[in-house]
């Protein structure tokens, strides 16, 4: 394609990568998304209700604001978070009891009014809406699931590319494949799948026969590290597989 489409040309881009090119590219997102709300937005009213509601974010993406540049712009808004928690404690009946009522009180749970109080409490303790990061996560996934679904086709060059890779994690492929109607870019995607998935058995099954101990002396080759690829391509892998700690936009 000589013009150029953004989620196509992203995902050719990430397939030449190593690992799940969807999340690699939800990662470069939610790494842009932090820096852009550490530089410009930890003051901004609507995120912070947004923040506020989803009572911080999830760990996954809460890790990447741990960067050069991040301190203070992270502990302004965790410590409104904080003192929204300690309003809710302060609100609660439960939080007017005294400590070792308390614990009778949870132990207790057949003691309705109690019990009701501390499901209340928990109720207001717990995310109200989903991480900002996790909502803008999804909407990109779409983008590149439909992307996939309208140009992926038997044998040009972006099933070329996802052929040749690391492929989608169990994860996104699951969820690319539940989005499309059958055709020849569904048939696509699990040709594609299929050869990576079927690479990645052979190397698992050299890698055992390797370190069976009649063949310990013959060196390891490609298959050397599939025990991590394989890890990776069921389970997924961390998000600072994909991005590295950095300094506010930079």
């Amino acid at each position: 394609m000589s013009k150029r489409i953004p989620y196509y040309h992203d995902l050719l881009e990430a397939f030449a990568g190593p690992g799940c090119a969807i999340c690699r590219l939800l990662a470069v997102s939610a790494d842009k998304l932090v820096d852009s709300i550490l530089y410009e937005g930890v003051n901004d009213v609507p995120t912070r209700e947004q923040l506020n509601a989803a009572r911080g974010y999830c760990q996954s993406h809460a890790q990447l604001l741990i960067r050069a540049g991040g301190a203070l712009g992270t502990t302004i808004m965790m410590d409104g978070i904080l003192k929204l928690l300690l309003r809710t404690l302060d609100a609660n009946s439960v939080g007017q009891v005294g400590a070792s009522r308390t614990r009778s009180l949870l132990r207790r749970a057949n003691v309705n009014v109690s019990h009701t109080a501390v499901q209340k409490l928990v109720a207001e303790l717990s995310p109200q809406a989903e991480c900002p990061v996790c909502v803008n996560e999804a909407e990109m996934l779409v983008h590149y699931g439909r992307t996939l679904h309208q140009h992926l086709a038997p044998h040009n060059e972006l099933f070329t590319a996802y052929s040749a890779s690391d492929g989608l994690c169990l994860n996104h492929f699951r969820q690319v494949l539940a989005e499309g109607l059958p055709g020849p870019a569904l048939t696509a995607l699990v040709a594609a799948q299929q050869t990576v998935w079927q690479r990645l058995h052979e190397q698992s099954e050299e890698f055992i026969r390797k370190n069976d101990h009649r063949f310990r002396g013959e060196p390891f080759g490609v298959e050397e590290d599939v025990w991590q690829r394989s890890l990776a391509a069921v389970s997924g892998a961390p998000i600072r597989s994909y991005v590295k700690p950095r300094g506010v936009t930079q």
